[in-house]
């Protein structure tokens, strides 16, 4: 157990305050890590941004790696909420993958600094991948491969598939697409691209109706 984080039998108001703290820092340090990169970035600069002492932050985190992480955990965790209310409401296997396409798309145009974050600091970061936060981040992705699953189950998706495949397929579509987009500024937006990946992983997942 880490010592240095809010105790969680302290008042309740206590920790919404720590709570809230701990988000300010993660949000300071996404506008520095978005600027400055991972080896630019000072534990003073994120506290600076944070309007903290290096001490609070240290209250908090135990590392500038674990503030990095903790970015990807929070925003993951937040989007990932909200998804799965919306998906929640959607029987079709197919309309779920779509609404999930949009969501993806329409969190990275939304949240730019913390793409930017997300895709070209952390994506491949060997530590990350062993991380908590990391684990959130797969969570996320779970609702593609339950969505799959549900087609396979109900006959309108192929079940010689393999699901992780077809995440990885779904997710490197929406990647690719948006890392351009951080890189050259194209497309302008990449949220109108929804229908264009859509059909793209339907020609590859969906049963040949035809034959």
């Amino acid at each position: 157990m880490d010592t240095n984080k809010p105790e969680n039998n302290t008042p309740k108001k206590a920790r919404k305050q720590n709570i809230q703290k701990e988000i300010n820092i993660i949000e300071g340090a996404l506008k520095v890590f978005g600027k400055k990169g991972f080896e630019e970035t000072t534990i003073s600069a994120i506290c600076k941004a944070a309007n903290i002492s290096d001490a609070t932050l240290y209250e908090y985190f135990s590392s500038k790696e674990e503030v990095l992480f903790s970015i990807a955990k929070h925003y993951t965790q937040r989007e990932l909420n909200r998804m799965r209310d919306v998906v929640h409401y959607i029987h079709s296997p197919k309309e779920k993958i779509r609404v999930i396409i949009q969501a993806y798309l329409e969190f990275y145009e939304n949240n730019r600094l913390y793409t930017s974050v997300a895709l070209l600091l952390l994506k491949g970061n060997r530590k990350f991948v062993r991380s908590e936060a990391y684990q959130v981040v797969r969570e996320s992705a779970k609702s593609i491969i339950e969505a799959f699953n549900e087609g396979v189950t109900s006959g309108i998706f192929r079940e010689d598939l393999d699901p992780y495949i077809v995440r990885n397929m779904i997710l490197g579509f929406i990647e690719h697409l948006t890392i351009q987009w951080l890189l050259v500024g194209r497309p302008e937006s990449i949220s109108g691209f929804r229908d264009i990946i859509f059909d793209m992983v339907m020609r590859a997942i969906a049963v040949d109706e035809t034959g």
